[in-house]
């Protein structure tokens, strides 16, 4: 494609606005359609961006002068309307998951590369600075032998899974409550940082009586370097919505955390009470989880653009999928511990 990409969003709810900004500030592509069930919320997004708004996102679909579009709705809809597009001659990037199901995201990824199709998964991890800076450190061997990694996402989601009218406390909405929805993030931080996991062991509760999913979760278990992990994810924590991430190797630590300033330190020993401040880490707790995600969605525009693959393979999208259903597998009996490799069979 040498003109820019005209792509259309699917789904134009409060994230879409940063989907929006990235699009916006990309030489690579053109808003050139918006769609949402929502007929006014539609016909509002389409006047401020001077493109046409459709309620029925196959009737988007079936325009010619669409090459791609930006799937953003909820999670049980994203097998149906990816492979819709897919169908349909689309390249498309989809908000996490990419599906419900490890094996609902094989058929996709099957389905886009026969069709010599771009798939991508809105991941905006790889784009959070803090963890960049992360990267730069195990690159250069700074932390040593990694020996255990911490992360946990924490905010509230109290009000809207007491609302039984929306999806995301309801299961054939969600699929799942903070496991599926949180631990994608940070099973892909998990690999592309320290590589392929081993062993899960997971336990999940409820504590907001009107939701049909979890709101608290924990999964702990092995890398196949030998490292050990645990990720805490909680819905019911009343905190502006952050993440941390605490990283402990043989030579030192790094700890990143994004509603604390300065948010990434790098502790270099065990004596060391000063810590140092990373640099190009800045103090953002409003707008860094924004900032990642216009990035994440102008990087793949400008990939289709470039005829490139995207930063963010869908691969590693149903691999978060993967380690979710393990998760939920080990929850299930008791927290037991199970190999990843087993699930793949």
């Amino acid at each position: 494609m040498s003109a820019p990409v005209n792509i259309g969003l699917i789904g134009l709810g409060q994230i879409s606005v940063a989907h929006v900004e990235g699009y916006r500030r990309s030489p690579h592509v053109n808003i050139a359609a918006v769609c949402d069930v929502d007929g006014q919320r539609a016909d509002a997004s389409a006047t401020e961006l001077d493109v046409k708004a459709y309620t029925d996102y196959r009737e988007l679909l079936a325009e010619s002068a669409i090459d791609a579009v930006d799937v953003i709705l909820p999670h049980n809809l994203h097998h149906g309307v990816v492979g819709d597009a897919l169908d349909a001659g689309k390249h498309v990037i989809v908000e996490k998951p990419l599906a419900l199901t490890h094996d609902d995201c094989v058929d996709l990824i099957d389905r886009a590369r026969d069709a010599g199709l771009t798939l991508s998964v809105e991941e905006n991890t790889r784009f959070v600075a803090a963890y960049v800076e992360v990267q730069r450190m195990l690159e250069a061997g700074t932390l040593g032998e990694i020996r255990l990694i911490r992360t946990i996402i924490s905010g509230s989601e109290v009000s809207r899974l007491r609302n039984t009218s929306l999806w995301k406390g309801r299961k054939d909405g969600s699929g799942g409550g903070a496991i599926i929805d949180a631990g994608p993030h940070s099973f892909y931080l998990l690999k592309w940082l320290f590589g392929e996991i081993a062993t899960v062991r997971a336990f999940h509760d409820r504590l907001i009586d009107e939701a049909q999913v979890e709101d608290n979760g924990v999964v702990a278990g092995r890398l196949a370097s030998g490292a050990l992990f645990r990720c805490e994810f909680t819905f019911t924590a009343e905190v502006p919505w952050g993440e941390r991430l605490e990283v402990y190797g043989s030579e030192g630590t790094v700890i990143v955390d994004q509603l604390l300033d300065p948010p990434a330190v790098h502790i270099r020993c065990n004596q060391d009470y000063d810590r140092v401040a990373l640099e190009g880490v800045p103090f953002n707790p409003q707008g860094w989880k924004r900032e990642s995600i216009a990035v994440c969605v102008e990087q793949f525009a400008a990939a289709l653009a470039e005829h490139r693959p995207p930063p963010v393979d869908a691969g590693d999208g149903a691999y978060g999928v993967l380690v979710s259903e393990r998760a939920y597998a080990s929850a299930a009996q008791g927290g037991v511990e199970l190999e990843l490799a087993a699930a793949l069979s």
